[in-house]
């Protein structure tokens, strides 16, 4: 008995729908008991093969419905010749897809976590899933062409040509990324380290894409440097955001000042300053430096140690309110620079 195509289009719609249904259950059954697994293993590659396979439960049984709906719907009476094939093979290039998807995945949280084990290695970027992502989908892209019957060895030839005409077009976007695979590689900086470049810009290392480094100053907004720049640019890496760090404070006191005095009150201020803030005294005691006759003023440094560098700014900013205030009531001078004009009639 020959089924109507209406009949047929239902039919396969309830593949497709059953499918997805199937999916989504098998998903979360999946899932919820691998969770368990996870939770008990002690191999962190565990959680890292179980995420890769997330939602392709879901694609494969579509796939199955859509070949069940193949096999049900009569192509040749629909477009006059028998087109199953070409849908099959659709199908044949999204389970290959798929399946190279997980591979990337894979690759991927693999040098991500050995990277973060490893000191000074910079992990979790998006240039290290981005450039898995390319490797696979380009394998891919050839095992395709290949099913498809279509000879893969001029395809390669047009692509060194027209790949060294892109080169030539694109340089200054290829530069960034060999600049961010070199700076990967070199293991100098890690998410989370602070840095600050010699043009001024500072903050916590976020992310490195395939064109930029993004960091995030305390501030919270993102300055992006081109990986490029960030390469040949002299760079202070102060480390992870738990470290000590030491800042400081350029101060200048006049010619008719207690050098003593001001070493003691300036040092007892940075004390009080960092407590107030951190609620606790450094581990290593501030300390100021004088180094400069200047015209109006005998300029120094005062070195203040911050247990993180997160507080840095705001130490700084309390600091120099609670110095000038001191400094009024011990009848300390902070000069400025004056001018003196000589009028001759």
């Amino acid at each position: 008995m020959q089924i109507s195509i209406e009949e047929q289009a239902l039919i396969a719609f309830v593949f497709v729908i059953g499918g997805l249904i199937f999916g989504l259950i098998l998903e979360i059954i999946i899932f919820t008991r691998l969770r368990i697994v996870i939770s008990k293993a002690k191999w962190k590659g565990a959680e890292i093969i179980v995420r890769a396979f997330r939602g392709i439960p879901i694609i494969w049984m579509i796939m199955v419905g859509c070949y069940g709906a193949i096999l049900t719907i009569d192509f040749e009476y629909i477009f006059g010749t028998d087109t199953s094939d070409l849908f099959v093979e659709i199908l044949f290039i999204s389970l290959t897809l798929s399946v190279l998807l997980i591979l990337a995945r894979v690759t991927s949280g693999f040098i991500i976590y050995y990277a973060g084990k490893t000191e000074g290695a910079l992990a979790a970027t998006s240039i290290v899933t981005n450039l898995m992502n390319f490797i696979y989908f380009l394998l891919g892209f050839l095992i395709i062409i290949q099913s498809l019957g279509i000879d893969v060895t001029p395809l390669l030839t047009l692509l060194g040509v027209g790949g060294l005409t892109v080169a030539l077009a694109l340089q200054p976007t290829l530069s960034n990324f060999f600049a961010g695979i070199y700076l990967l590689a070199s293991r100098e900086f890690k998410i989370g380290d602070y840095i600050q470049l010699d043009t001024g810009e500072e903050g916590y290392i976020t992310d490195m894409t395939w064109r930029h480094t993004i960091i995030r100053p305390p501030a919270k907004y993102d300055v992006i440097i081109p990986n490029s720049k960030l390469s040949t640019a002299t760079v202070t890496n102060f480390g992870i955001s738990d470290k000590e760090t030491a800042l400081t404070v350029p101060v200048g006191v006049g010619y008719d000042s207690d050098l003593n005095l001001v070493e003691q009150v300036t040092v007892e201020v940075a004390l009080e300053t960092v407590k107030q803030v951190q609620g606790e005294t450094p581990s290593k005691k501030p300390y100021i430096r004088y180094h400069t006759f200047a015209p109006s003023s005998i300029d120094f440094q005062v070195n203040i140690y911050s247990k993180n560098l997160r507080d840095r700014a705001r130490i700084r900013h309390e600091f120099i309110k609670n110095l000038s205030k001191r400094y009024q009531q011990e009848g300390i001078d902070i000069p400025f620079p004056t001018s003196v004009i000589i009028s001759k009639k």
